[in-house]
């Protein structure tokens, strides 16, 4: 990832090169689709189709008054309560009549804000092709690996015309996870405990089998991988205790579905994972796999596998890196909730390591 991520520096370095110097006026730069892009000054009415652009674009350009426009579904998802409204209850006021349901822009609802740019998909043609037709600037964002997370940060730097703070919120990103890196490294990969993401349970069991996060960052690994890349698989309760996983994750996206669900449930009681009281809920920052602080999943469920070594200071890190990309002061109530404190106090040591 640290090959890819200087890669793609370099790359967002020499374009900077070629930006006139007074504040970045005019911006070039190539979208996900290989499109190359130009705006001769930041655009001042944005709007954004993918979920979670607007987290995105707010963190980069430190404020949401450029956004004019954005999906209802990142409303519901994310500003109608939890931390993002919280923190950026600004983000609620915004327009969403960009796309009601999925991807499928509004197109007359668009050109009623009189947008200078448009963030949408790149992996469908056709929910790019009628915003183009009608003479719409369109930045294309692909999906859904790793990578493309940390392009979206970069790309929003290039629209904002504050590619130096992306680059600093990418550097945070990439120093963090090269230490952890270096820590992990140091582990015997024969013994990683396996570690299976379940965010359905009933009949069938929903698992996530191929998602975007790199594990081995956190020296784990992932039984129900199949190199397909299908995010999803479903199972029966013979294929789980076949797996028999050391460690259950409970996304943060699950919110009906907590370790109490899996400890109380005596289907479930011989899985080792159970047994151990090692079923944890994924804290708030991994709520959308997009948000510029996905990066502390990677050092958390070090923690997890591994001890408080692997994720030091932990707590400290979460609030300076919410004041970093948000200018959020934290409460210590707003900690314990982005930590699952509460869901997470009958799992194994949980408390111990977290607080």
């Amino acid at each position: 990832m640290f090959s890819r991520l200087k890669t793609f520096s370099a790359l967002g370095l020499s374009l900077t090169l070629l930006l006139p110097a007074a504040l970045h006026a005019e911006s070039t730069f190539v979208d996900r689709r290989g499109k190359t892009i130009t705006f001769e000054k930041p655009p001042e009415r944005v709007v954004t189709i993918v979920r979670s652009a607007p987290i995105i674009y707010r963190a980069i350009d430190e404020k949401a008054d450029n956004i004019v426009s954005m999906n209802k579904d990142s409303l519901v998802r994310y500003f109608t309560k939890g931390i993002y409204s919280e923190m950026l209850p600004e983000m609620a006021k915004i327009n969403t009549s960009a796309a009601q349901e999925g991807f499928v822009p509004n197109i007359e609802a668009i050109l009623a804000q009189k947008p200078d740019a448009v963030i949408q998909w790149s992996s469908d043609e056709k929910l790019i092709e009628p915003l183009e037709r009608v003479g719409l600037t369109v930045v294309g964002w692909d999906c859904c690996t790793e990578q493309d997370r940390l392009d979206y940060v970069t790309l929003t730097g290039y629209m904002t015309g504050r590619n130096d703070r992306a680059q600093t919120i990418l550097q945070v990103q990439a120093d963090t996870l090269k230490a952890l890196g270096e820590k992990v490294g140091k582990l015997d990969k024969s013994v990683f405990p396996s570690v299976l993401h379940i965010d359905k349970v009933g009949d069938q069991i929903q698992v996530i089998a191929n998602g975007s996060q790199n594990l081995s960052l956190s020296g784990v690994t992932n039984p129900a991988a199949d190199g397909t890349g299908e995010w999803w698989r479903t199972i029966d309760f013979e294929q789980l205790l076949v797996w028999n996983p050391d460690i259950i994750i409970i996304p943060a996206y699950a919110s009906d579905l907590n370790p109490k669900d899996f400890f109380d449930n005596p289907v479930l009681a011989s899985l080792k994972a159970v047994k151990e009281k090692r079923v944890y809920k994924q804290p708030v920052f991994a709520r959308t796999p997009d948000a510029p602080e996905i990066f502390l999943t990677s050092e958390w469920l070090a923690a997890i596998a591994h001890g408080i070594d692997y994720a030091p200071d932990f707590q400290k890190q979460i609030l300076d890196t919410y004041a970093l990309i948000y200018g959020a002061k934290l409460t210590d109530a707003q900690l314990k909730a982005i930590l699952e404190s509460e869901s997470n106090a009958p799992a194994n040591k949980y408390v111990e390591i977290f607080g």
